[in-house]
């Protein structure tokens, strides 16, 4: 699937159908990611028996609030992973996965 980057004023930079969900805990956290992981694709390459073929990232947006006072904070935890990048001669893929690579 090829998602699309866009910008507007409103929104700032986002993705075109990427999936946004709330979670409350850590389970909820690593579910997610595991769904993730299970949607990407995977091809076998001379050098890597589970090389990825797709590219990944994540946004983990956390906001801690206190009841008090209403003060809130909030951090992002950015996680990136590229597809695999082994040199296409040593690899000995064709087809599809030549044309990813």
């Amino acid at each position: 699937m090829n998602l699309k980057i866009h910008e507007q004023k409103d929104k700032g930079v986002y993705v075109k159908d990427m999936t946004e969900s709330y979670v409350g805990s850590e389970d909820d956290v690593f579910s997610l990611l595991k769904i993730g992981n299970e949607n990407r694709a995977i091809g076998v390459t001379d050098m890597n028996s589970q090389s990825s073929r797709s590219h990944s990232c994540t946004i983990i947006q956390i906001e801690q609030k206190n009841t008090s006072d209403f003060s809130s904070k909030k951090g992002k935890i950015y996680l990136v992973d590229l597809a695999g990048s082994e040199r296409i001669s040593k690899t000995g893929v064709s087809g599809n996965s030549l044309t990813e690579a």
